[in-house]
């Protein structure tokens, strides 16, 4: 079973990065930035971030944005 790490930024904790377990951390970041928060197993990811993880080798996403943060 695939399982993701999901990984929280030390100096920008709302910055949250998941990768696969059993690959590679991803080229252009340095493991020691982040700090892992949770080994979710892949019936409990979202989709969207299976997907991202698939095709990227991880995906990165920001949490507290406003709507405000929205593009027009």
């Amino acid at each position: 079973m695939t399982r993701y790490r999901f990984l929280v930024h030390l100096r920008h904790p709302t910055y949250r990065l998941v990768v696969r377990e059993d690959r590679p951390f991803p080229a252009g970041a340095a493991e020691a930035d982040w700090r892992e928060s949770r080994v979710r197993d892949e019936t409990d990811v979202n989709d969207q971030v299976g997907e991202d993880v698939a095709r990227d080798g991880y995906s990165l996403f920001r949490i507290g944005l406003k709507l405000g943060d929205l593009p027009d």
